[in-house]
């Protein structure tokens, strides 16, 4: 359960003063990074006050630019155009090590060096994922856009490959996350779970029905909802349910992350169940309830210290569930109503502890002691089997 946004430390600051820039303008801009000029071409998203912009560049990714790095920006009067599959699927054969290939669905390009079953496995995997994910929020009354950049995921064949690949991006965190979506390139990035360690190493595999049951195992169980869970993160970030680089508190975006990733192990490819309990998740929740402060929903609301914090990750992992799990069951109206309000946010503006209780308060009242204490009675009596 990892979501990447990359090392932007310092540069939300400097977005304080954005606007909103033409989407027919397409801009060419040269930057200088550790002595080496780097030129992109994209849509500017925002500008800052002394210069700095949030550049979209035609292949999904964001690039955050300081005013000190900019050397030149030219612009040019033509509409904005996304990369298409096949324009894609060339760029990251590219840019990746030799032996990776392409794999591509009705909304993925799935770049891979491990074998074609695990690759059209994902790629179904997720193409079920994107249709529940649409149909669920559609079902609620939100019109998501479809996404405007073909879905890339990569997959390594084995965890040194992965690790050697996510190292520079990740640091140290790396040996403790088995994937993870990157909010800047806009990739899910994740290796071959079939020989994962937690599992057991295989190298013949034959079939998608193979894979299902190596996955479908208990030991598995975690590595399925890892892949489903950083999916769900690229889906929400590219169907407008959520904005990159805006102040989303992480209790929502990983809430709802968990939340689709409810594994299913009576179904043969290990998922289907889209608002199921999750019962691994249900089980830490309860745990940590001997150890919850008074104070517990306001600072999930306010900050994500202890989403970053290995101590304290766990917990707060599954009270962000319990509390979209809760919001979703007992005030839907009111959870989609905050949702769309939070799709509004402009990237880089930092919205601070303050005002993240006030737009919530303004979705589901001002009484948050009276809503934490029915939302800790109707998480008792839920179910693991629900």
């Amino acid at each position: 359960m990892h979501i990447v946004k990359s090392n932007i430390a310092g540069v939300v600051l400097l977005f304080i003063l954005a606007l909103t820039v033409s989407a027919e303008t397409v801009e060419h801009v040269v930057i200088e990074r550790s002595g080496t000029k780097i030129h992109v071409e994209g849509r500017v998203i925002v500008e800052a006050q002394d210069g700095g912009v949030l550049l979209l560049s035609n292949d999904g990714q964001l690039w955050p630019i300081q005013s000190a790095e900019l050397k030149s920006r030219e612009k040019e009067e033509r509409k904005f155009k996304a990369m298409t599959q096949r324009e894609t699927a060339k760029k990251l054969l590219e840019e990746m090590p030799e032996g990776f290939q392409i794999h591509t669905t009705a909304h993925y390009v799935i770049c891979y060096n491990t074998s074609s079953v695990y690759a059209q496995w994902c790629g179904s995997l997720y193409e079920r994922l994107y249709r529940g994910f649409y149909g669920y929020w559609k079902y609620r009354g939100i019109e998501l856009d479809e996404p405007e950049f073909p879905l890339v995921a990569v997959i390594f064949k084995d965890r040194g490959g992965y690790m050697q690949f996510s190292r520079p991006e990740l640091g140290e965190s790396i040996e403790s996350i088995i994937g993870y979506y990157n909010m800047r390139t806009n990739q899910v990035v994740m290796y071959d779970l079939t020989g994962a360690d937690n599992i057991r190493p295989n190298q013949n595999i034959r079939s998608s029905n193979h894979i299902n049951q190596i996955l479908s195992q208990p030991g598995a169980e975690r590595n399925v909802a890892t892949i489903v869970h950083e999916a769900t993160h690229q889906l929400a970030f590219n169907s407008g349910l959520q904005v990159r680089f805006a102040d989303i508190p992480f209790w929502v975006s990983e809430g709802i992350a968990v939340y689709f990733e409810t594994p299913d192990l009576s179904n043969p490819k290990g998922w289907r169940t889209i608002g199921g309990v999750n019962k691994t998740i249900l089980l830490n929740f309860r745990n940590s309830l001997n150890n919850r402060p008074p104070n517990a929903l306001e600072a999930l609301l306010s900050d994500d210290k202890r989403f970053r914090d290995p101590k304290q990750s766990a917990a707060a992992y599954a009270e962000a569930w319990a509390l979209n799990y809760f919001l979703l069951k007992t005030r839907e109206d009111d959870y989609v109503a905050y949702l769309e309000n939070m799709a509004k946010q402009m990237p880089l503006i930092e919205l601070g502890g303050e005002k993240r209780v006030a737009h919530f308060k303004q979705a589901f009242g001002n009484d948050l002691e009276e809503l934490d204490a029915t939302f800790l009675k109707f998480m008792r009596r839920v179910s693991p089997r629900r």
